[in-house]
């Protein structure tokens, strides 16, 4: 018998967590590869045979070995079969692979491409494609909105769908609202450490931001007072669910305490919820406490996919006018059949099941995270999200830090910091889901604890 009949025996053992059992075989030929159980050159069993082997269907086999072969893992050989890749992917000497970025926060892959393929070709055979291919209300279209507003009640939001507008990504909607409240030059209140995207949003308006102190639960109520005082401002960006970068998630009483001062002061909300799907438990946004004075922003991002940017906002009744001027000026609506597809994810409970999905997903990269890097983080939210927050230690600078990383291979970016404090409270966002595989995750990690380590050792020098 050749060796290529006795390789051609390797049968996967797929694990029992939820996700597509064609995700469940990728990750058993990783699991097998690193652990060189599987040795390069090895010759798998034809598609329909493994179908067999496993008990799958041929076409469940059929993606699995054509999301290995994307993946760089096996190769297929005309006239002779598939096998596993020769040449591995490029790894370090210390063993982390070369391209694992930990500064991308994308929310990690739990099969919706396969999902939104079958929804385009359902699109396609209902002939529901050319009505969604001419210009369309600014707002989005009725049943689009009525499936989003039925979606947020289910995250305690509530709305209507006079006020929902569907925009292009939450970017997008957060670029309308804050050009609604504030002029070139005004002052925007912020949490200290605040999202990229409303970092560049003023750096291309002239907006002018100031950071907020906070604490482990948010914004620091006092603090949101004395800024508001200071600076004359009318607007407050917020996160406060898994705020990004730091992670916190404001309970209940604080929410409440915030929407006080924002009254209090006349200003203006824009809150920006992406993460709520992530809640087990529902939390009143911020929004609904005082909603005249309120944008709520979520897009379809984290909880399904970025490129589809579709997002939602919610608006106080009397900038509905505006808000609707605001989308026919830049950009004349959000893509209809983008629109569509999430609609059609929501009627069916594809997107409940993808919630799911992406909550145990987190999970597991989250006690990850723990188990490697615990003595260097603060306490994690009781909430597991994408993203952790990891304070420079002391003896080591964040530009060290990124650099060591970066000669590891493993690529990390600071938050953007709004005004000078302290070396404590500088920090880098980890982000938990551009690794493929949990051991690519767990590689990254090791080496970043290893180079926090030299630095300790270093300092007691």
């Amino acid at each position: 018998m050749s060796q290529d009949d006795l390789s051609a025996e390797w049968i996967p053992v797929l694990s029992d967590a939820p996700g597509p059992r064609y995700l469940a075989f990728v990750q058993s030929l990783e699991r097998d590869i690193a652990s060189g159980a599987l040795k390069p050159g090895t010759r798998l069993l034809p598609q329909r045979d493994m179908a067999i082997q496993l008990g799958l269907s041929v076409g469940t086999i059929s993606k699995a070995y054509a999301e290995a072969i994307s993946r760089g893992l096996i190769s297929g050989e005309v006239g002779r079969g598939t096998f596993v890749e020769r040449r591995r992917p490029a790894i370090s000497a210390e063993g982390v692979s070369t391209t694992v970025n930990l500064a991308l926060n994308v929310p990690p892959y739990t099969g919706e491409d396969v999902l939104i393929a079958a929804v385009l070709q359902d699109i396609l055979r209902d002939e529901a494609l050319k009505p969604l291919l001419g210009y369309l209300p600014h707002q989005g279209l009725l049943n689009h909105r009525d499936s989003m507003v039925a979606w947020f009640a289910q995250l305690g939001v509530i709305t209507d769908v006079d006020h929902l507008f569907i925009t292009h990504g939450g970017q997008h909607a957060l670029s309308i609202a804050l050009g609604m409240v504030a002029a070139p030059q005004d002052i925007v209140l912020t949490e200290r450490f605040t999202y990229s995207g409303m970092i560049a949003l003023s750096a291309q308006n002239g907006y002018r931001l100031h950071g907020v102190d906070c604490d482990a639960h948010g914004l620091l109520p006092d603090a949101l007072d004395r800024a508001f005082t200071a600076t004359k401002a009318r607007a407050l960006f917020v996160t406060p669910t898994l705020q990004t970068p730091t992670g916190t998630t404001m309970p209940e009483e604080r929410r409440r305490e915030v929407a006080d001062v924002v009254r209090r002061h006349d200003g203006y909300l824009l809150e920006d919820d992406a993460y709520a799907f992530l809640l087990a438990r529902p939390m009143q946004p911020i929004s609904l406490l005082l909603p005249e004075r309120s944008f709520y922003v979520s897009s379809f991002a984290k909880c399904l996919a970025p490129g589809l940017r579709i997002a939602a906002m919610i608006v106080p009744d009397q900038f509905r006018d505006r808000a609707n001027n605001a989308i026919r000026a830049t950009g004349w609506m959000a893509s209809p059949l983008m629109a569509e597809v999430v609609s059609r994810l929501i009627h069916s409970g594809e997107l409940a099941r993808q919630v799911q999905l992406k909550r145990a997903e987190a999970a597991s990269r989250n006690a990850i995270v723990d188990e490697v890097l615990g003595n260097w983080l603060p306490a994690a939210s009781e909430t597991p999200g994408f993203h952790r927050w990891l304070p420079i230690p002391a003896g080591r600078t964040m530009i060290a830090l990124i650099a060591q990383a970066a000669q590891a291979g493993i690529t990390l970016a600071p938050p953007g910091a709004l005004q000078q404090v302290d070396r404590g409270t500088l920090g880098v966002r980890i982000c938990l889901g551009h690794p493929k595989t949990h051991d690519e995750l767990r590689r990254a990690l090791i080496e970043l604890r290893r180079i926090l380590e030299s630095a300790e050792e270093m300092s007691f020098v």
